[in-house]
């Protein structure tokens, strides 16, 4: 379905599966170079569970307050109060500064992170976001591309990196370039209005889209949260590596279950010893 954004100039692209009368779903973030539907081997297994998942594609914004406000009006649009909320990539730094700038009322129940960031200043060396305005479609997306990496010899691998190609080929000019001057934005989060929540990364150890730094980074942030390794996931895991990515995402949500926070339907909650 599509949502109109509060300033009446876009819409959020939102797939809403599994039980709506779940008033605290899971919310996936889109990344950077995908729309909603790259979490669509998520939507399939979680959904199947019991689990209301919503995965989410904003509308043109040129700015990380910008997007939060939006994102804020379409929770309120479902009239959901707490969420938890995933984010691979941008959309796990989208997810952090979400949970930063509301938490004085809090909306944000946890966070999962997958090859996430809290920083943007590695990305914005040498970079000018507003180069960006102006650069004709064509060339945002060689820019976008020149991150991947290059065929791997992994087939799950290299099937996630061609779904990802095809993503991007598919996307508009504006919402590239509002992605990437978000993301190449000198900015970062404020990781002590973070730390209250339940939060658990996911890294990949064959991951070169985020930097050994990076990833120091965001764990030194929130050093209690939970960390899932994947061996063979690469650049999107969530692709490549679905089924682990799965059920981290499982163990995550189990903490919730019997609480005002759960996920799931009432009858269709695992047992938890």
């Amino acid at each position: 379905i599509t949502v109109e954004d509060n300033t009446g100039e876009g819409v959020w692209t939102v797939y809403d599966t599994g039980p709506s009368t779940v008033r605290c779903p899971l919310i996936m973030i889109a990344p950077l170079s995908g729309s909603a539907q790259v979490y669509y081997k998520q939507v399939l297994a979680l959904s199947s569970k019991g689990i209301r998942v919503m995965t989410v594609e904003g509308p043109v914004c040129w700015s990380e307050g910008r997007w939060c406000s939006s994102f804020r009006h379409l929770l309120y649009h479902f009239n959901l109060d707490k969420v938890h909320l995933f984010g691979a990539g941008l959309g796990g730094y989208l997810a952090q500064k979400f949970a930063e700038i509301t938490f004085r009322n809090p909306m944000v129940v946890s966070l999962i992170l997958c090859n996430s960031f809290s920083d943007t200043s590695e990305y914005s060396k040498g970079t000018m976001p507003s180069l960006f305005y102006m650069m004709p479609a064509f060339a945002l997306k060689r820019q976008v591309l020149g991150t991947f990496p290059p065929v791997s010899n992994n087939g799950h691998v290299a099937d996630s990196i061609d779904f990802m190609v095809e993503q991007v080929e598919t996307m508009d000019r504006a919402s590239l370039a509002s992605r990437l001057v978000i993301g190449s934005t000198r900015n970062y989060v404020e990781p002590q209005r973070l730390r209250h929540l339940n939060i658990t990364l996911i890294e990949g150890f064959d991951n070169p889209g985020v930097s050994e730094k990076l990833q120091d980074d965001i764990q030194k942030c929130y050093p209690d949260a939970k960390r899932a390794q994947i061996k063979c996931g690469g650049v999107f895991p969530y692709l490549a590596a679905a089924h682990e990515v799965n059920i981290y995402i499982l163990i995550h949500l189990q903490v919730f279950v019997k609480t005002r926070y759960t996920s799931y339907q009432k009858d269709s909650e695992p047992v938890v010893d």
